[in-house]
């Protein structure tokens, strides 16, 4: 394995990477995104922090990319973290490589991972400057943990890719701390006002609470800490899906070349793919399947597979042409866009009254609301709440851009805490109703 990354001149890499920020942002997501991509969106446009534990360094990131590029700034954004990643993983700056790359950006399994606006993108990146630069356990290790960490929680397996040697305990914790210093943004946002305000962490035990996720471990815990053979199945399904068919043969070339000639960091990829699967299944076992998880064993793959599109190509030239061209082909005949759900959106709310409220229960009708009231200023009567969050925020967040609604009862108005979240949610909505008689109401249930 070459360790000369940088072997060709500086402009080739350049170009290589101007050549993967094309691809990947014209086949980035366009209108409105599902799942929590709509929030990325609105916290671009408006600032403030999102959902638990906070991902400081997405939510500045983000509103970095609206004031520099407006309403295409989070394409942007990820366009230029997918390619990055992706240059920094493979060894080679040659056509070959440039193909292969190519066509990964455009496979369904990693488009839906490294392009949809959520947090998996920037983790990669995290994890493939990890890899490039193989950061020993001291300052620098320290601090790329800690802005890994400033992403999502499974930030914290990125020290199986530290180096040992050159080891300095006090340096490494000084870095983290450093990297680790983003979620004071989190407090500041909420102390300055700002509108989106996931747990409004001004006091410390609310910050706890959100850079601990608190809160879905309240909603989720029941469905935490246990292997279920379905969720197991549906983890190994996506895994499959990401492999086959044609990066098979590279995954299984570059595995037999580390194997071969270091098996250290075959070890250690084969850990990480362990942990990513433990994590998914007992961590996070709602979203197993899905977009939203297999991040580190994506990585695991692409690495492996460039070892083995380097091994094939200097093995024979005219194969490792021939295996890129294979995957380039499949990323185009198999590419689909993003999910785009505008259609949906503007036609589910486009019959609404003026100044409608609403409560949504599904979290894409939700943040699809957001995008069209926040972030495109196209439906900016309706009022928008959930069924499921009631914090003080949201309905400051409401009233901030509708004033004249009244939610001024809380739950100690109409209950108590000893009663459960179904029935509060209930009355809360009901005396929201009895409170603004001019207005219409509408649920998604």
């Amino acid at each position: 394995m070459t360790h000369n990354r940088w072997s060709l001149p500086l402009a080739v890499t350049a170009l290589c990477l101007l050549v993967l920020f094309l691809i990947a942002f014209t086949a980035g997501q366009r209108g409105i995104p599902v799942e929590d991509g709509g929030e990325f969106l609105t916290v671009a446009r408006l600032g403030g922090i999102d959902h638990p534990p906070g991902l400081p360094l997405l939510s500045l990131c983000a509103r970095l990319s609206w004031i520099l590029f407006g309403s295409e700034g989070l394409r942007v954004l990820f366009a230029f973290v997918a390619a990055s990643a992706l240059i920094l993983i493979t060894g080679k700056r040659t056509i070959s490589a440039l193909v292969f790359l190519s066509g990964i950006l455009l496979l369904p399994s990693v488009a839906g991972r490294l392009l949809i606006w959520d947090a998996y993108g920037f983790l990669f990146l995290i994890y493939a400057v990890a890899y490039f630069r193989k950061p020993p356990f001291s300052l620098e290790g320290g601090f790329l943990l800690g802005l890994a960490l400033a992403i999502h929680p499974q930030g914290i397996f990125l020290v199986v890719l530290f180096e040992f040697k050159r080891s300095s305990i006090l340096q490494f914790f000084c870095g983290l701390l450093l990297g680790l210093s983003l979620y004071l943004a989190l407090p500041v946002y909420s102390a300055s006002g700002a509108i989106v305000d996931w747990g409004s962490t001004g006091s410390v035990g609310n910050f706890i609470r959100q850079v601990s996720a608190g809160g879905y471990r309240e909603v989720y815990g029941g469905r935490m800490w246990g292997i279920s053979y379905a969720v197991l199945l549906r983890h190994l399904g996506a895994l499959w899906r990401i492999v086959w068919p044609v990066l098979l043969l590279p995954l299984t070339a570059g595995a037999i070349q580390l194997f071969r000639r270091n098996r250290k960091l075959l070890i250690k990829l084969e850990i990480l793919f362990v942990l990513d699967l433990l994590f998914v299944t007992i961590i996070n076992p709602m979203a197993a399947g899905t977009t939203q998880t297999a991040i580190l064993s994506l990585f695991v793959i692409l690495v492996l597979a460039a070892e083995g599109m380097n091994s094939i190509y200097n093995w024979r030239r005219i194969a490792g042409v021939i295996a890129a061209g294979a995957v380039l082909a499949a990323g185009v005949l198999q590419w689909s866009p993003l999910p785009d759900q505008e259609n949906e959106i503007v036609e589910y709310f486009a019959p609404a009254p003026f100044e409608s409220v609403f409560f949504l229960s599904n979290n894409d009708r939700l943040y699809g609301g957001w995008v069209l009231k926040y972030a495109e200023d196209r439906r900016p009567d309706i009022v928008l709440l959930s069924t499921g969050n009631f914090s003080g925020w949201f309905e400051r967040m409401a009233t901030w851009f509708n004033p004249d609604v009244d939610l001024s009862k809380g739950v100690l108005d109409v209950g108590d805490f000893s009663m459960s979240r179904e029935e509060l949610a209930g009355r809360l909505m009901n005396a929201a109703i009895a409170d603004n008689p001019g207005r219409q109401f509408f649920t998604d249930f």
